[in-house]
């Protein structure tokens, strides 16, 4: 995990409302914190660090997009459980969400983020996950920009869903792998889904499904993020400072107006072919989790130990507990006679579910390599109890063949 935000400087102003909600209800306490005014029942548990952890997620937005200071704090209402949000959230709007949900009015300061506990939580636990990432987010920009382009709303909301909250630091992490890759690689490869960045910058909403759109979207914001040509950098810091006006004022233009200006100005610094070559040459390069675990499989079969570690080690920092992968990091170190570093990986692999014969199997090759012949015998007998078709033989020959 990258440490990206460490929460500095916040000063955090309690105050317990005096009135009461109608008795079956609970009373009502205010949290004031840089950018938030939050509304929560006043027995919450761990609530300061929870709305520590709002500022901290919101303080990672401003990181990237550099908006200026909204005119007024964002509102935020904490009902106390499921239930509560439903019944608020209907006498809103007529119905209920299954997830957190931002109330967005044409005056921002009366548009509010209205959310709830998981029950046998606390602190920020209690509200941790991408749906608290996306509604946050929307609640960044709307409070500086009416409506923002399709691509930057939903994009970046994909973008952070992986932002995560450490409590003893007061830092934000985030994961260099997003579930998204693999989606977006699919629709890239299929015609009659692919948007290129030219489709992706013009989009409305309305124009794609989403199911189609949000991942490509991902895909170009990732692109526009990481991308080691600086001039697509440079346009997305540049689309920032056109919809977050310079003079301090709110951008209540509507999202035709913010999506024209934006892609106009694409089209003119980058011609189309050009782009959707630089995006789609980028996005095959990013490697899934599946393809670095194949890599490494790859450059183990063909005796390449070294290239394997470093396929292993990048999957491993996606998917640390599969048991495939854990496996196959005990049969690389073996095969290089790393043998200690082999019974590591084998017995993190039995621990993560993996087969427990074929482990045991390995474990006891292992140990008979590493002059381990009584740990041997337990494992190969082990194997042999478990699959005795599979290993019955051979596993008696070794075991035959071992000093008494």
């Amino acid at each position: 995990m990258e440490t990206r935000t460490k929460l500095t400087g916040l000063a955090l102003a309690l105050a317990v409302a005096g009135s009461f909600l109608p008795a079956q209800e609970a009373a009502v306490a205010t949290f004031g914190t840089a950018h938030f005014r939050i509304e929560y029942p006043s027995g919450l548990a761990g609530a300061e660090e929870a709305f520590a952890a709002f500022e901290a997620i919101r303080s990672a937005f401003d990181e990237t997009f550099l908006f200026g200071e909204p005119e007024a704090p964002g509102t935020v209402k904490v009902c106390a459980d499921k239930a509560a949000f439903d019944a608020y959230v209907s006498s809103v709007i007529g119905e209920t969400r299954n997830q957190y949900l931002f109330l967005k009015y044409s005056d921002p300061a009366a548009s509010r983020l209205v959310l709830y506990p998981a029950p046998g939580k606390s602190g920020y636990a209690a509200f941790a996950g991408p749906a608290l990432n996306r509604q946050l987010l929307l609640q960044y920009l709307y409070a500086r920009v009416s409506e923002p382009p399709l691509w930057i709303r939903e994009g970046f909301q994909a973008y952070f869903e992986n932002l995560g909250y450490d409590p003893a630091t007061g830092t934000v992490t985030t994961g260099a792998y997003s579930p998204w890759l693999e989606t977006a690689k699919t629709l890239a490869a299929d015609p009659a889904r692919a948007l290129s960045p030219k489709d992706l910058v013009s989009a409305r909403t309305g124009r794609y499904d989403s199911a189609v759109f949000y991942p490509q979207a991902w895909a170009l914001v990732r692109f526009f993020l990481t991308t080691e040509m600086p001039e697509y950098q440079r346009f997305l810091h540049e689309s920032f400072v056109l919809l977050d006006r310079v003079d301090g004022s709110y951008n209540a233009d509507s999202q035709a107006d913010n999506t024209a200006l934006l892609a106009a100005r694409f089209a003119r610094i980058f011609p189309a072919d050009a782009a959707k070559s630089d995006y789609t040459g980028w996005l095959s390069a990013m490697l899934t989790y599946n393809q670095m675990l194949q890599a490494g499989m790859d450059a183990y079969s063909s005796g390449s130990y070294d290239k394997a570690r470093a396929a292993f080690a990048e999957a491993w920092r996606v998917h640390p507990e599969d048991p495939m992968l854990l496996y196959y990091r005990g049969l690389t170190e073996y095969a290089a006679k790393d043998y200690a570093a082999a019974d590591g990986w084998y017995r993190q692999a039995l621990k993560a579910g993996a087969e427990v014969s074929t482990v045991n199997w390995a474990l006891g090759l292992n140990a008979v390599a590493d002059g381990r012949n009584g740990e041997a015998r337990v494992y190969l007998e082990t194997a042999k109890s478990a699959n005795p078709a599979r290993y019955g033989e051979k596993a008696d020959r070794i075991l035959n063949s071992m000093p008494k």
